[in-house]
């Protein structure tokens, strides 16, 4: 038996350090791929950046003789830019901030260096992981779509408007809230949400002012003919008794696998077989004991005879005796100081 919790027990330590070992591999694989994306993303707007500084300094000293840049595979699309730029990058799991903006909420651009500094509109999208949001109305860019999208499409132009997203960093949530002497409401730019049991608060008012969360719209659900009617799916067909299991006892093997290596829950009848097991091991141990040559008997005899009698003690002649030969040989005697160097 203890040879088989021992089993059970190893067997789990080793599944819990490979489910370490695995976890910690995808860490470091998300990470890498985390750096990938982020790395692509920064060349192509630094390779964007780098082409607008050229044709501006182009445009500023070759003025008319500069070259034209909207012919060719750029004449629908020049001044575009990448769908790339519109992906952002997820960062991983506890590596990215909550700002507790959610789809619904209207909030300001407060980014000073962006164009659209100071608009209002609402948030269309979230993503949380990769801490942005899209804006309806806001941060709009002429996109160029690949050829491979406009082939079933039936709007054919190959530039569209879209909305790209903003760092959840760059916009603050707007409420209405009553003016402290007048009473009136108006739009109030928050800058941090705390959250509490599950709602949102503005930090550091006193009261707590509550901020609701943004009303959704419920989830239209269209039936079919081959749906199962909820009258069908709530009615009771089984009722449970104390006179019969929930279920037939193979059925528990099954769910369980009665011969996994982690199971630690076994049946009486396989219990009793195992402790059966170990006393037969230990009768058979002990048979291998009682077995001994008449030497092996002998040495055994004399042991018990030298822990019987303890610890062997010197008489006083034998100490006498030992004392004689100590002092004749100049053991233990007094100690004379050299004489000092002439």
């Amino acid at each position: 038996m203890q040879k088989l919790l021992r089993r059970t027990a190893l067997a789990k330590r080793q599944a819990a350090r490979r489910k370490a070992a695995q976890a910690g591999q995808n860490r470091s694989d998300n990470k890498h791929i985390e750096e990938n994306q982020t790395k692509a993303l920064n060349d192509t707007i630094k390779a964007d950046r780098v082409a607008a500084k050229i044709a501006r300094r182009e445009n500023y000293f070759l003025g008319p003789l500069a070259p034209k840049r909207d012919v060719g595979a750029a004449k629908d699309t020049y001044g575009t830019i990448s769908t790339r730029r519109l992906q952002g990058v997820e960062k991983g799991y506890g590596r990215w901030k909550n700002y507790y903006i959610k789809q619904g909420d209207r909030v300001v651009v407060v980014d000073e260096s962006h164009r659209d500094r100071g608009k209002i509109s609402t948030v269309r999208d979230v993503r949380e992981k990769a801490e942005e949001c899209t804006v309806n109305g806001i941060n709009q860019v002429d996109i160029a779509l690949p050829e491979y999208m406009l082939i079933n499409d039936p709007d054919k132009r190959p530039i569209r408007v879209y909305e790209a997203p903003l760092p959840l960093s760059s916009v603050c949530l707007v409420h209405p809230l009553p003016h402290p002497e007048t009473g009136a409401l108006r739009d109030v730019v928050i800058k941090e949400l705390r959250i509490s049991r599950g709602d949102r608060y503005i930090s550091g008012l006193d009261p707590m002012t509550k901020i609701p969360w943004p009303e959704t719209e419920p989830e239209q659900h269209e039936d079919h003919d081959i749906d199962t009617l909820r009258i069908d799916v709530e009615e009771r067909t089984w009722v449970p008794t104390l006179l019969r299991a929930p279920m037939p006892g193979s059925v528990i093997d099954e769910l369980r696998n009665k011969y996994s290596k982690f199971r630690d829950r076994h049946d009486e009848e396989y219990l009793a077989k195992k402790m059966a097991e170990d006393e037969r091991a230990q009768i058979k141990k002990d048979s291998v004991r009682l077995m001994m040559t008449p030497l092996q008997e002998l040495h055994r005899k004399e042991r018990a005879e030298r822990l019987a009698k303890g610890q062997p003690t010197l008489s006083e002649n034998t100490l006498a005796k030992i004392g004689e030969v100590m002092a004749r040989n100049g053991i233990g005697g007094p100690t004379h100081p050299s004489s000092p160097p002439s």
